[in-house]
């Protein structure tokens, strides 16, 4: 396939024509994707000629038909652009030190490279005749005018079944009409129906690509159907005309026993099995449908577990073996005969089977007698208390062994020898089970977390013997906003209310002995009040060590904030590939801080060191216990730790296991325990008493205040900056352009003087703030990488605002709001989106739908000049300004925005800084001059008539 652009030169004959042709072969090293195609037309038939694409062909061809932007961009398929790409392609290769051929590398990479280039060029594609060539019959190839689609084609898949096998079959939907991917005709991220083509998105194009690949299994099992589908359903709509099997459960069974009674005289037992959370009962089939929320499940059974638990059943009764009915009963006499129900029941118990059904016998007989309880500390160290604990039915000593099993099977009465079921009473639940359930039993003996008692023991406040009565009264004074700790003097800085709570529940924690999740909102300060806590360290502790952990991009931030609000404290940054080993072991180091990624890769090194405190930030980062971040976030020596995190549960309740296990080890219990207990009856069936106990068992550990709550606290707006540190390729990028630009403003003052090289010092400045943002947005920066730091940040913090909050995002640059707009797409994020080509009523029908209480789409992107035009967005409560500018006027005029009168909301506004870059130092600027600051005007040439020469070589430096 060939595709080109063509326009008619004035000063050639009628019959000529000069075109772009989009290559048929393969981009790589000797050749672009485009080329300058000669058409003359006079000849017959017509002669075609390509010639390379240069920087002045294009110049002379294309200049009048496009903007300057769009002329770069084709200016970047030809021989130039390609001269940059290649060494920078080959380097990452080096770099990298793939696994995978270097040709294979390169195209892959070119792919990437072309794609953006046409994704770019696309607002230009109506604007433009194209020419194309394709094979046609007998190996002849056929040109032809055609067009060049701005529709976006979505790709959609069916699932079919033929003899047991099965088939995806790939269709595109073109204009509102589908159509089969292999009756269109595919090259690179191109799809053409008849003279029309379209452009894939890159995903898309990729998604082919790897299904192409995954075709030489074709047809699939199910299991390879599985797999393939998994991977598809999240992104795209895939039809199933296949047999209704939608979802297959193929987990091993875990076997139980339902105790009931028949007819009032008989005692029944009937086998059950749970596979992966749903109950299966009856006679023994290998495929059992089920249909929970009217959505069909299909159970493959396993026949050899299950008849072991029925083999089981029938060898406890001489009765059984003769009962066919999928269950088993015999007389309540029988069943009490010579403790034949005790022995089973015990023997059951043993065999790991669980026992329900219980509490809902009615005349199988219940012991009169009232549980005796008694639970005497014996032993006390720093991380669990040990008990002496019995219960007594009358005469009767309960196993705690066999107790704990039955109040982890659900169950409210526990057997005893004289055949009766001692009930377990509602106060009695609430005073034991939980302490039951989490400790852990040895020689009749139970072990307990000791910051389990802080659940156990909040809700009333009782002094015990287990915790200092001083304790308890600070932790009262504070439950009703009594001031218990004071701030250290050295915290540079005046705590809200809130926040000063926030400060002293850590230093209740740590007083005993706990750490905890501090789970505010975004924007409310978390990292001062840990910044206070780690002053207040200080002064109980000279000399201790602390660690924070967040990630990378966080680094920076922060290494500020520990700089602005403790000046006294000794902070070193552990990360990045020039880290020194050695300088973990420097005594004089108060607060390292480094990432998950370093701490991964330094576990052993990082986690000798005894630590007095540690901060887990963003710790939804950890949420999944058997990643190996986790488990090496877990082994950090620390004598307490605190987790924070805006968004702690992020998918489901099992998100806070990992989070809380690893600030309070052992209070959960084990993984399979907190699912069964809390995580599954939570989300899948959505039980709200397992919910009310999980709230009440992490209340003392998690403090959550939203924005609402904390109103009255805060300010009407809040202003911060948001550090972003540059990735290796963005970093390379910038440094070589900075370079390039130093050399030649400065030489230009030497030649020439400040006042005539402004110019070049206001475009420099410019490009700089674009690498900035992106390398993409600078045709000379080498190399021409995608990576964007700002962008990365941008979206993880959207993840935690959306769809909870209403967010709006300033650009200066209308390109960068493009790119925002596509990663929207790619993560299925709906927003609004104008700069100044957004005509003016439909610009005002975006801010009226977005204004609008019951509307949900709450991200707008805006280009920062067409935004501050007489728009009113109270709705919105977050603002990012991504590429913030000298001008402070127009920086809060974009802020305005929100805050105008009617916004009942607080306002949280961020400027996204690179650290190390032009926009840092112009920040540092404003504050050496106040006085620039202040009289800053609309203009950059403003900006740049305030400098001295000094300011340059240092900006640039």
């Amino acid at each position: 396939m060939r595709g080109a652009i063509f326009s008619k030169q004035p000063n050639m004959a009628k019959q000529q024509i000069t075109a772009i042709l989009i290559s048929a072969r393969k981009a790589g090293e000797k050749q672009g994707l485009l080329q300058i195609l000669s058409i003359d037309k006079s000849s017959k038939p017509p002669v075609f000629e390509t010639i390379g694409l240069s920087n002045k062909s294009i110049n002379s061809l294309f200049r009048p038909l496009l903007p300057a932007d769009q002329v770069k961009v084709l200016q970047a398929f030809g021989e130039g652009g390609m001269a940059r790409t290649l060494p920078a392609i080959r380097h990452y290769f080096e770099v990298q030190g793939g696994t995978v051929p270097y040709r294979e590398f390169m195209e892959r990479e070119l792919v990437k490279y072309h794609y953006d280039l046409f994704r770019q060029l696309k607002p230009q594609f109506d604007k433009l005749k194209w020419y194309y060539s394709s094979k046609g019959a007998h190996d002849r190839w056929v040109t032809a005018p055609c067009t060049l689609s701005s529709h976006r084609p979505f790709l959609k898949f069916t699932v079919t079944e033929t003899g047991g096998r099965y088939h995806i079959e790939s269709a595109v939907e073109l204009n509102g009409t589908d159509h089969a991917v292999k009756d269109l005709e595919r090259h690179y991220f191109f799809l053409r129906k008849e003279q029309e083509y379209f452009l894939l998105s890159l995903t898309d194009h990729q998604t082919l690509d790897w299904l192409e690949g995954e075709s030489a299994m074709a047809p699939y099992t199910r299991e390879q159907l599985d797999t393939l589908l998994s991977r598809l359903e999240g992104k795209y709509t895939v039809k199933r005309d296949i047999p209704e099997e939608n979802r297959a459960i193929r987990t091993a069974p875990v076997p139980r026993v339902l105790l009931s009674e028949l007819s009032n005289t008989f005692l029944m037992l009937t086998p059950q099995w749970t596979y992966d959370g749903y109950v299966i009962e009856g006679a023994w089939e290998a495929q059992t449908t089920i249909h929970p929320h009217g959505t069909p499940v299909v159970i493959e059974r396993d026949l050899e577990k299950e008849s072991a638990l029925t083999t089981l059943l029938e060898s406890f009764h001489a009765r059984f073996p003769e009962q066919r009915n999928g269950y088993y009963y015999l007389p309540f006499a029988e069943a009490q005969k010579r403790q034949w129900f005790q022995k089973v029941y015990h023997k059951l118990l043993v065999s790991d089977i669980e026992i329900t059904g219980m509490d809902m016998l009615q005349h199988f007989r219940f012991s009169t007698f009232l549980p005796e309880t008694v639970m005497e500390l014996v032993e006390e160290d720093t991380q669990c208390y040990t008990y002496r604990f019995t219960v007594h039915f009358g005469n009767e000593k309960v196993s705690v062994t066999e107790l704990q099993k039955t109040l982890w099977a659900g169950q409210t009465a526990v057997l005893l020898k004289d055949g009766t079921l001692g009930l377990l009473s509602a106060d009695w639940m609430q005073q034991y089970a939980t302490v039951l359930k989490h400790g852990k039993v040895h020689q009749q003996q139970l072990k307990v977390s000791r910051w389990l008692q802080l659940s156990l023991q909040a809700g009333d406040g009782q002094d015990t013997q287990t915790e200092q009565k001083n304790w308890w009264q600070r932790w009262r004074d504070w439950q009703q906003h009594k001031p218990v700790y004071p701030i250290p003097k050295t915290v540079n800085a005046i705590l809200r209310p809130y926040q000063q709570q926030g400060y002293e529940w850590m230093c209740l924690m740590a007083d005993a002995g706990a750490g905890g999740c501090l789970a505010d909102d975004m924007g409310l300060g978390k990292t001062l009040q840990a910044v206070s806590f780690l002053t207040r360290v200080q002064e109980q502790f000279p000399g201790a060590q602390s660690l924070v952990v967040c990630p990378a991009s966080l680094i920076y931030n922060w290494e500020q904030e520990l700089k602005k609000f403790a000046p006294g404290l000794s902070v070193r940054v552990y990360h990045g590939a020039q880290r020194d080993p050695s300088a973990v072991s420097d005594a004089s180091i108060q607060v390292f801080i480094t990432s998950y990624g370093t701490l991964r890769s330094d576990e052993e090194l990082l986690t000798a060191i005894a630590y007095k405190t540690a901060f887990i930030d963003e710790s939804h980062n950890i949420k999944n216990p058997a990643a190996r971040i986790t488990q090496a976030v877990g082994k950090i020596n620390a004598d307490h730790c605190f987790a924070l995190s805006g968004t702690p549960v992020v998918n489901n309740t099992f998100d806070l296991y990992a989070q809380l296990n690893t600030v309070l080890p052992g209070v959960f219990g084990s993984r399979e325990f907190f699912k069964r207990e809390y995580a599954d009856p939570i989300d899948r069936f959505a039980d709200e008493t397992k919910q009310q106990a999980l709230q009440k068992l992490i209340a003392p550990f998690v403090l959550r205040r939203t924005k609402e709550q904390v109103a009255a606290d805060l300010p009407e707006k809040t202003e911060m900056v948001l550090w972003c540190e540059m990735g290796d390729d963005q970093r390379l990028a910038y440094e070589n352009l900075k370079d390039q630009i130093r050399s030649n403003v400065l030489a230009g003052i030497r030649e020439n003087g400040l006042a005539r090289a402004r110019l070049n010092v206001l475009d420099g400045i410019l490009k700089l703030r674009q690498v900035c943002n992106t390398p993409l947005l600078v045709e000379e920066a080498e190399p021409q990488s995608s990576a964007s730091v700002k962008l990365d940040m941008l979206f993880a913090e959207l993840e935690q605002l959306l769809p909870e909050h209403k967010v709006l995002v300033f650009s200066q640059f209308t390109r960068m709001l493009d790119m925002m707009a596509a990663t929207c797409g790619q993560k299925q994020i709906a927003h609004y989106h104008f700069d100044g080509q957004t005509p003016p009523a439909k610009r005002a029908k975006m801010v009226e739908d977005f204004q609008n209480k019951d509307n949900n789409v709450n991200l707008f992107l805006i280009s920062l000049k067409a935004g501050n035009a007489g728009l009113t967005l109270t709705a919105a409560d977050y603002v990012f300004l991504f590429d913030p500018w000298w001008n402070e006027a127009v920086q809060q005029q974009a802020i305005d925005r929100t805050h105008r009168i009617g916004q009942t909301k607080n306002v949280f506004a961020y400027k996204m800084i690179c650290k190390d870059s032009i926009e840092e130092k112009i920040l540092q600027l404003q504050e050496r001059k106040k006085k620039l600051s202040a009289d800053l005007i609309a203009t950059g040439e403003g900006f740049i008539k305030n400098l001295e020469q000094e300011d340059v070589e240092w900006l640039f430096g």
